[in-house]
């Protein structure tokens, strides 16, 4: 018996030092799993000071790079979703008929840490500030957001995930922007992709993947040029085939090491755009494209739904940007040409339209005849930065002074006391936690040819149809 137990112990510890010393011989593909695994630490620091955190580092690296590590995970995962229909990770959700969801779509699915009705109002309102600004630049404006698979199609969610009952976000900022309008007086051109999917009998994303298939890109495509009355190809007729021959990124995430492909639709007629720019592939924040015999440019914002969208707009434009990535510079419309700005978001990401303040200019607004109040002591804040032809003025304003639908301005005094009053987008610039109150904070981009170094910017918040005046601070630059 105690030989038993001491062949035990040394086969045990044989396979945990096989797994560090054939470390050189198994590679972990971190491409599969969308991250960068971890490096060899470095025992001193980039200061020539001993690394404190070498033990902890060595401990992470070995972690991510340990022999056969991926295999490993596999064969766990498929034993825990085969037997048991969970996963290993913490990522992914294992679903009814082998079909796999993405966790981050579960706070929308249970209706849980949803926005509030002031965020969903400023959410709105930065779409409809960015429409402004486009059409300002003489653009086109489509704004549209991707459902999660599990709102389009929750029937094979496992049973003791309880969906909500009634609204979440994606209708919340459906019906806020209905009602919006720019200040001009202008609708919000807002695609309801929800609304499109679900009237197709058909399922349109893939089931080892959290997003569309190519017919979901196209219908996307469809709804999103109609919208703006672009002419575009019909693949209405047009022959495709359903090949395995897709990677799918939940898949991955539990699988790391089973090659095995999710089906697609394979349409017969071949793109015609070409790549501008060096591009790895479609997960690369910046693509620049060209269409012989295509007019027009766009640019479009993006996340990983613009991955399988990207040839079918491609294809209709002359030149198009594709543009991952936050905070989003809306400026890229004046220094692109464009003609078309298309913002397109999934569903799990509507918080991030006022968690990342865009890059635009403020507009001017005329409150000449408004009668300010002084609002006294309060919590507003106001900071400012300088950011080469323009200033961002920034801060959060004092929850006495916001109701739901609030708006907030910077007025611009210079020296002479000539006075300009822009309205800030009710966004973040400074990173904000996960799960942070985001109905208090703005911010203004103003360029510095109608700033003059010494002015003073004071922050004005509109509650029940009254101004008030809440925080001055100095500007100065070089």
């Amino acid at each position: 018996m105690k030989a038993l137990r001491i062949v035990y112990i040394l086969l045990f510890i044989g396979i945990c030092f096989s797994l560090f010393i054939l470390m050189p011989f198994s590679k972990s593909d971190m491409d599969v799993e969308k991250r960068e695994g971890t490096k060899f630490p470095k025992i001193k620091t980039e200061e020539g000071k001993l690394n404190m955190d070498y033990f902890d580092e060595m401990t992470d690296y070995f972690s991510d790079n340990f022999a056969f590590r991926q295999e490993l995970a596999t064969a766990d995962a498929i034993w825990k979703s085969k037997l048991f229909k969970t996963s290993n990770n913490e990522k992914a959700v294992v679903g009814k008929n082998e079909w796999l969801y993405f966790n981050g779509s579960l706070n929308d699915y249970f209706g849980r840490d949803l926005l509030n009705e002031r965020e969903i109002y400023a959410s709105a309102k930065t779409i409809s500030l960015m429409q402004e600004y486009a059409h300002s630049c003489g653009c086109e404006f489509v704004f549209t957001v991707a459902p999660n698979k599990n709102t389009l199609y929750p029937d094979n969610m496992p049973d003791n995930y309880l969906a909500a009952e009634g609204d979440t976000n994606i209708e919340h900022l459906r019906d806020e922007l209905q009602v919006m309008k720019t200040d001009a007086g202008e609708e919000i051109n807002y695609v309801d992709l929800q609304d499109a999917f679900l009237s197709k009998d058909e399922v349109l994303y893939h089931k080892w993947d959290s997003h569309w298939n190519n017919k979901g890109a196209v219908l996307a495509c469809d709804e999103i040029l109609n919208s703006i009355g672009r002419e575009h190809y019909d693949y209405t007729n047009e022959p495709y085939t359903v090949e395995k021959c897709h990677s799918g990124d939940v898949w991955q995430l539990i699988y790391p090491s089973w090659d095995k492909k999710d089906e697609n639709v394979i349409y017969q007629k071949q793109h015609d755009y070409t790549y501008v720019n060096p591009v790895k592939s479609v997960e690369d924040m910046f693509i620049v494209t060209s269409t012989e015999g295509k007019d027009g440019a766009v640019v479009m914002f993006r996340d990983s739904f613009g991955n399988a969208l990207l040839p079918y707009v491609a294809d209709e434009y002359g030149k198009a940007t594709f543009i991952k990535g936050m905070p989003l510079n809306v400026r890229q419309v004046e220094l692109t040409g464009a003609t078309t700005l298309i913002y397109e978001l999934v569903e799990r990401n509507i918080p991030n339209l006022i968690a990342y303040l865009p890059i635009m200019t403020a507009p001017v607004r005329n409150l000449e005849d408004v009668q300010f109040i002084d609002a006294g002591e309060n919590k507003t804040t106001a900071e400012y930065e300088d950011k080469g032809d323009q200033i961002v003025i920034y801060g959060s304003v004092d929850p006495e002074f916001v109701e739901t639908e609030t708006d907030i301005y910077v007025r611009i005094t210079d020296a002479g006391g000539n006075s300009v009053c822009y309205e800030a987008t009710p966004g973040s610039y400074e990173p904000a936690e996960d799960g942070a109150d985001l109905s208090y904070n703005y911010g203004a981009y103003i360029n510095k040819a109608d700033l003059p170094s010494g002015s003073t910017a004071e922050i004005i918040c509109e509650k029940n149809n009254e101004f008030y005046t809440t925080q001055i601070i100095n500007i100065g630059y070089n």
